[in-house]
This record gives structure tokens, sequence and C-alpha cells, in this order.
């Protein structure tokens, strides 16, 4: 395994990363935080209001030129990330002016809030491909490159980094059934590209944030706190430096990981994992079933056979409560 040099700065000299959903609150630091140090950055960005209404083709080019006069070189490029020709030719184009991408983030995202039975089948489609049919089309251009040109790029590590959020993890009641669908997607598809770019030596993570301070969080009223001081717990900025630092091609053995972001802490993530099992002596049954979950969640803990005896029809794989 690389021996990895805590103490020297990062430094993504040379490389270029693409930055989906660049021109909003989240994708601009990141773009930022990669640019700042050293990157060539690209943000790619449809130009839509935050619940996915326009089209501004001056939007991803603007926060470019904002961006770039402070944190040195980055470009707009606009594009519809739903569109796979779109993305496609997006792709073709930065190879033929960059000739690679090392690094790409997917940031692009927008938010429509109602109960699944006001939930429109537009309104679906609109979040659920501005998350996870954007990352799938801008993943599988990224990755068809990296998979051709690996042999060459032996020992220089590739990175995707996605973007999901509780809401896809735990659930939560204030972002609406799209938005977590979208998200618990994004993790799937973040786990199984792990698995399918290591040969190609990609690593492929996601981070989870929260309680980020930006127009989404203004759109839904979500009450943040207010900054303390010169910190301010809520600030993108967290989210941009941690996705900047995964697209950075520092820690090449860290793939398949959600990390979380929020309130300026970091943590990782364990999926969901197996905690309690039940083997019965026999085949099951409709009953045994019935009787074996309640015996998972505590609630009914011996079976009672029909002349009275008791007797416990799945040995002792799992404790039986006194």
């Amino acid at each position: 395994m690389q021996r990895l040099e805590a103490s020297r700065p990062l430094d993504l000299t040379g490389r270029v990363v693409l930055v989906t959903g660049g021109a909003g609150d989240i994708g601009s630091a990141i773009a930022a935080q990669a640019a700042r140090h050293g990157a060539t950055v690209i943000i790619a960005d449809n130009g839509t209001s935050v619940t996915g209404i326009g089209d501004d083709p001056n939007r991803a080019v603007g926060a470019a030129g904002r961006l770039a006069a402070e944190y040195g070189s980055v470009v707009g490029y606009h594009c519809d990330l739903t569109d796979r020709h779109q993305v496609e030719a997006m792709f073709e184009s930065l190879l033929t002016t960059h000739g690679t991408v090392d690094a790409v983030v997917a940031a692009a995202a927008t938010v429509r809030v109602r109960p699944v039975w006001e939930l429109s089948s537009a309104d679906w489609r609109n979040v659920f491909d501005a998350h996870a049919t954007h990352t799938y089309l801008v993943a599988r251009a990224a990755c068809r490159h990296w998979r051709t040109t690996a042999a060459a790029r032996s020992g220089s590590s590739r990175s995707l980094v996605t973007l999901t959020a509780a809401t896809g993890l735990v659930g939560r009641p204030d972002l609406g059934v799209a938005h977590s669908a979208a998200k618990g997607a994004l993790v799937g598809m973040t786990l199984e590209l792990a698995h399918e770019m290591y040969p190609y030596g990609v690593s492929v993570n996601a981070v989870a944030e929260a309680n980020v301070r930006g127009r989404v969080a203004a759109h839904v009223g979500a009450q943040l706190p207010v900054a303390k001081d010169t910190f301010d717990a809520c600030s993108p900025d967290h989210v941009g430096m941690l996705a900047a630092y995964l697209a950075s091609g520092d820690a090449p053995f860290i793939t398949g990981q959600v990390l979380r972001v929020v309130g300026g802490m970091i943590g990782r993530y364990r999926g969901w994992r197996e905690t309690d099992s039940l083997v019965p002596d026999g085949s099951w049954t409709i009953d045994t079933v019935r009787l074996g979950v309640l015996r998972l969640f505590d609630v009914y803990p011996r079976f009672m056979a029909p002349q009275g005896r008791q007797c416990d029809p799945f040995g002792p794989s799992l404790p039986t409560p006194a």
C-alpha cells in the first residue's frame, strides 16, 4: 500500500476536475477548493432554478468567472446534465481541450417538496433525473474514459465523488420522497461503481451533506444556526473541502465509502448490516416466520405449542430472553 505523506500540503496541480452543478452553493464551494489547491476546474451547470425550472446559459460562465478571479483556473460549461447527448458532447470537448478528466464531483441537484399523494410524475422525474440520472450519465462517460486509459495512467488515481444526503440513508420528513429515493439510489450507485472501477485505479465515494446554508435550505425554510464569530457550521465550504480532498487522488485506498459532513463534523457511515438472525430447526412455515420476526424485535420471544408446553423452533441461533 502506498505510504501517505500526511504532513505535506494537499496539491491538486495538474489534475483536471469536473464539478457538475458547479454554479450552485455546494458546487461552487467544491470548485473553489479544488482550484485553490491547483486543479484546473470545469464547472458544468444546467442553469436552472432550485426547483429545476429555467435554462440560463450564462449561469455556469458567470459563476466560473467569479471563482477564477479569486481562486485560479475555473471555466464554465453550460450543459443539460440529464441529457445523454449533451453530456457525451461535453466530455468529448473536455478531452479534446484538456487531454483528460482526472476527477468528477457530481453535485447537481434540484428539490421539489410535496407529499407523495401530491407529487406528480413530472416532479418525480425532475428531482430523480437531477440527482441520480445526471450522476449516472457523467459517471458513465468518465468511467469509459478511465477504463480505456487505465494502463497509461498506472499509479495516478482517478476519482468519482457523488453527493448524497441523510434523506437517502435514514429518511427525513422535510425534503420529499423523490429526494429520498434519488439520494438512496446514489448510495447504491456509488458502492457498485467502487467495485466496477477498482481494477482500473478509480476511487468512488459519496459525501452525505446536511444543513448546508444556501438556496435549497432557504427554499425549504430550514432553520439553521447563525454563524458564530468566524465559524459557520452550515457553510458549504465544509462540503467543498471534503469533496475536493476525495477528488484529489491523495488517498486512492479510500473507495466505496459514504462520508458525512454536517455542522463542521466529518463522519463515516457504515451501511446496512445484519444484526440478528434466526435459523429454524426445520423448514419455514408461515407461523415460524411470524414468530421469528417477533423474536427479532423481542416482542414474542418464545413459541407456545398447542398443548401448552414451551419450545423454541429456532434453536440456539439467537439467545432466548429470560
